[in-house]
């Protein structure tokens, strides 16, 4: 999760690009839910502008958000998810499931790309509704992508192989929380721009109920 880069922290400009790289960021499914995990370094350039970077968005009660790349671009969705699935909800006294707050992040993401104005985030959305446990992953180009598990940011290459090594569809609650502080600490141990704590949702299918636990560890 990055600022626009200031010259004063950096000798180069960046790539716009390179702006998805500052964070990492883990989502997946378990037997009875989902979760999402971010770190909470957020970096300027080779300066670390905030140690307490909110990665980790709640959007209503069964779904949350693992956010990557430009701080405004994602807050900016984050706000505009929230408002707009309530409108959902309003209009149609129906509860929008995961896949709908996916679809409408990536049909705003794909507009803005299609007219040469991309929103700079890559986006984790997980949560539990009525048809069970999902993960998406969204690109800046409003790509839509259905998961088991996931990484984004730069801590992706390794945070993704040590899932790619633990991850079991019928992994229970406490293993799953476990294999995903254990994918960001890995990150966090090899890539300057992961750091400075763990932040995260889990979300447990309870009966007809979505039971929310958040997930906080200082380091």
């Amino acid at each position: 999760m990055n600022y626009p880069t200031n010259p004063i922290f950096n000798d180069s400009h960046q790539d716009q690009m390179n702006r998805l790289k500052g964070t990492t960021g883990v989502a997946m499914k378990f037997k009875d839910g989902a979760l999402v995990v971010a770190d909470r370094r957020a970096s300027m350039g080779s300066f670390t502008a905030s140690k307490q970077a909110k990665k980790i968005h709640k959007v209503n009660d069964y779904t949350g958000i693992g956010i990557a790349g430009s701080v405004s671009d994602a807050q900016a969705l984050v706000d505009l998810l929230r408002s707009e699935l309530r409108l959902y909800q309003l209009e149609n006294n129906f509860d929008p499931s995961i896949k709908v707050a996916g679809s409408l992040l990536a049909t705003i993401m794909h507009g803005g790309f299609r007219r040469y104005q991309p929103w700079w985030v890559q986006l984790l959305v997980a949560g539990v509704d009525r048809r069970g446990a999902h993960v998406y992953v969204l690109g800046p180009d409003g790509s839509l992508s259905d998961e088991d598990f996931f990484a984004i940011g730069s801590g992706t290459l390794l945070s993704i192989g040590v899932l790619e090594h633990a991850w079991k569809p019928n992994l229970d609650k406490e293993s799953a929380k476990d294999l995903a502080i254990a994918a960001i600490k890995t990150a966090l141990a090899r890539d300057n721009a992961t750091g400075n704590g763990i932040d995260g949702l889990i979300f447990v299918k309870d009966g007809d109920q979505v039971v929310t636990e958040e997930i906080h560890i200082d380091m």
